[in-house]
């Protein structure tokens, strides 16, 4: 009944029209917007939220969202249309006939690609986000409405279940956080990190929320003093215009610094941030040298970001300071104008402007960088698993700022290295890297590089990339040339191998490739192979995921060796001298192909689970190797070696898989015991288990168990994390 308690549509369109009113008074601008809530209502009527709400009212919130950033009319207009196309039956062009070609573009870019059949959801998903990066390239509105669709979507998914819950939580924080964050919408990307961490970590999120109240009235005291001494000391020199600023920290930020730092909470004491605005950036150097004469400065903490801005634009003076009682405090100081972008982010790129202009097009590819690779992967990564995994990566925006020895500043991922530099500088100068001399002394290519330091590369012709390389570096930019170079040479590896191997087995049938190229026999292999060309079904053969032997042997048949390959054999890739079935009384949890009794092995490397997607590839005499579709050394695997994999219906498994948790804890008396009765309770197996103490006393549990599938590790999970005195728990990959 909770539903009926919410405000009519009308009332909620009215609280939209004034908030618009605010700043946008123009009647022509508010007709508009109320021709397309009118539009919207009517096409939405019948259709209801899975709380039982009206539709209509999650686009008005939508709206209401971005009201708060002062949006242009057509933002406003595509937020409230941004479902119109795909949830009902209005075509693009109505949208542009009735609201013009801005608006459809916008809507355009937010419609989901829902008519395709993909061979996965993660499929679907990388699609779906390739559309988005064209689109936001062309406008970066698109995803302002994006983003804001997804916070309202996060601040109601109380009515889903809670696997579905847990999966938009643990999405929205792989890619839309730290897209925000790459937009520098900063008010955006805490909320949707705290709401994330409710879905995802609910109890530790409790816990937080129990220990942060407790110390509420505390907390605001201090921020008070603090406020009060940084006023009456600034106040002291003459600054054209300086506020002080104290906020909390937000859960997630928080519980960020638990994992990275493994602190307990009563440990952590920067419980809150500061930010100081003055007028000037000469006197934003001034009031840093004020707050260095009050306090000490931490060693190592101290940023430039004026200087040198971050990728979205965002600039401030970034210090930690040590109080007298030995307490750390974050400070930030910035100009009336960099405050603004921070606050806003990418939107206020656009609102110093004209709004009459057009500001959302033509310069944005230039001044983002992160956006203009995004659209360089679009061309790069074909693969979508590796597409979304280069995504995340460059998403997360620690960075540190290197020159060339000409002095240009290069942005780099944070934990860069020599190599990933050399690729930064230019894709021909990263493959053939032989050295690196860093600040005048030779660094090994894995060496990694910090903040401010002049790199300079070294080539040779003869240099090429080796399967080494992937190892070490971290840029998505690096990781796909190399890939791609060594694909090449691979394919051409492949290429003669096969021909190889094929004209062997012809030889050995008194058979002649050119005869059969001229009375149309090869064709016949090609097409019953599934290639085509001849070059593509050599390299089939070289790969190992066509067997020359029971190929001819189909197509071409001997009177003294009749035909064994049953048509469903060839189809499912892998030979039959590579993979082989397992025993009947042993039914497989994944399908290859759609075919049962398969060998497969599970990689080590990230150890899926049913439950979470997953891809295949063939191997020489393992079978078919299952990894998850996020990890790592499987996107470094050939993508022309990987096969279609699915789990079957777990009710026809009973085979247990192997996962790997840490738990971090405050050093307490018996919690071992309680962890593991909360993990037996969960029908778990414990199989190995590590345990130690770290130098600041807390709790290291490292458990090997014996799983079902994803369902019975997130209880297990949950049922850890509600011990009292557990940090955190995470799930590991690679062993105890």
């Amino acid at each position: 009944m909770a539903h009926l308690l919410q405000p009519s549509p009308a009332e909620e369109f009215d609280k939209l029209l004034a908030q618009v009113k605010a700043y946008l008074p123009d009647p022509a601008m508010l007709d508009s917007i109320q021709k397309a809530y009118e539009f919207a209502a009517e096409k939405h009527a019948n259709q209801k939220r899975v709380s039982g709400e009206p539709y209509i009212l999650h686009p008005i919130a939508v709206a209401q969202i971005l009201t708060e950033f002062k949006v242009d009319a057509p933002t406003l207009l595509a937020a409230i249309l941004h479902d119109i196309v795909e949830d009902t039956d209005v075509p693009i062009e109505t949208i542009e006939k009735m609201f013009g070609k801005t608006v459809a573009t916008l809507v355009g870019g937010l419609t989901k690609i829902a008519k395709i059949q993909f061979s996965s959801s993660q499929h679907r998903m990388a699609e779906n986000f390739r559309k988005m990066v064209l689109a936001m390239a062309k406008d970066l509105r698109v995803i302002l409405i994006k983003l804001a669709d997804r916070l309202h979507n996060m601040r109601t998914l109380g009515s889903l279940s809670p696997e579905k819950r847990r999966r938009i939580a643990e999405e929205t924080l792989e890619i839309y956080a730290p897209l925000a964050n790459r937009l520098g919408i900063y008010g955006f990307k805490s909320e949707l990190e705290d709401l994330c961490l409710k879905e995802t970590k609910n109890q530790i999120y409790r816990e937080l929320s129990k220990k942060v109240a407790a110390k509420k009235q505390e907390r605001e005291n201090e921020i008070l003093a603090i406020k009060t001494i940084l006023q009456e000391e600034l106040q002291k020199y003459p600054f054209e215009t300086v506020s002080v600023y104290g906020r909390p920290k937000h859960f997630y930020s928080i519980y960020k610094k638990m994992v990275d730092r493994q602190l307990a909470f009563e440990d952590i004491h920067d419980l809150f941030a500061f930010r100081i605005v003055v007028g000037s950036v000469k006197e934003c150097y001034e009031a840093l040298g004020v707050l260095h004469a009050i306090w000490k400065p931490m060693p190592g903490r101290f940023k430039d970001y004026i200087a040198m801005p971050k990728a979205n634009l965002y600039q401030s003076l970034h210090t930690t300071i040590v109080r007298p009682n030995g307490t750390p405090v974050e400070i930030q100081i910035r100009t009336k104008e960099m405050h603004h972008i921070c606050e806003y982010g990418v939107a206020a790129h656009w609102s110093y402007k004209e709004r009459s202009a057009t500001p959302h097009t033509a310069t944005d590819l230039e001044k983002f960088s992160w956006l203009r690779h995004m659209m360089e992967l679009q061309h790069d990564v074909q693969d979508p698993n590796e597409f979304l995994a280069a995504v995340k990566l460059d998403l997360f925006e620690e960075e540190i700022f290197v020159f060339t020895p000409k002095g240009d500043v290069v942005q780099l991922p944070k934990g860069a290295t020599a190599l990933d530099f050399a690729f930064a500088v230019h894709t021909d100068v990263g493959l053939h890297t032989v050295a690196t001399k860093v600040n005048g002394r030779i660094l090994p290519l894995r060496g990694k590089l910090s903040n401010g330091d002049i790199v300079e590369v070294l080539t040779a012709t003869t240099q090429t990339p080796s399967k080494d390389w992937l190892s070490f570096v971290i840029s998505s930019k690096a990781r796909n040339k190399i890939r791609s170079h060594l694909r090449s040479e691979q394919r051409e590896k492949s290429l003669q191998m096969g021909r190889d191997l094929l004209l062997h087995e012809l030889e050995k049938r008194h058979l002649v490739y050119d005869t059969l190229l001229k009375n149309g026999q090869f064709e016949k292999l090609i097409k019953t192979a599934k290639e085509s060309s001849p070059d593509e079904l050599f390299i089939a053969i070289g790969y190992g995921q066509v067997n020359a032997k029971d190929l001819l042997a189909k197509v071409l048949p001997s009177q003294d060796e009749p035909a064994r390959l049953r048509p469903s054999q060839l189809e499912s890739t892998p030979s039959t001298h590579h993979v082989t079935k397992p025993p009947k009384n042993s039914p497989s949890s994944v399908l290859v192909s759609g075919l049962e009794n398969i060998l497969v092995t599970f990689g080590r490397c990230c150890s899926p689970l049913p439950g979470e997607p997953i891809i295949g590839f063939i191997t020489r005499g393992r079978g078919v190797s299952i990894h998850r579709n996020t990890c790592p050394r499987a996107l470094d695997l050939d993508p022309v070696r990987r096969i279609d994999v699915q789990w079957a219906d777990p009710a026809l498994s009973k085979e247990k898989h192997n996962a790997y948790l840490r738990v971090v804890t405050q050093d307490r008396q018996g919690i071992l015991a309680e962890i593991t009765l909360a993990i037996s309770g969960c029908g778990a197996n414990i199989k190995k288990a590590q345990v130690r103490v770290s130098p600041n006393m807390m709790g290291i549990l490292d458990f090997e168990l014996d799983i079902h599938n994803l369902e019975q590790l997130h209880r297990v999970i949950a049922k850890i994390e509600a011990v009292p005195n557990v940090v955190f728990v995470e799930r590991k990959t690679g062993g105890v």
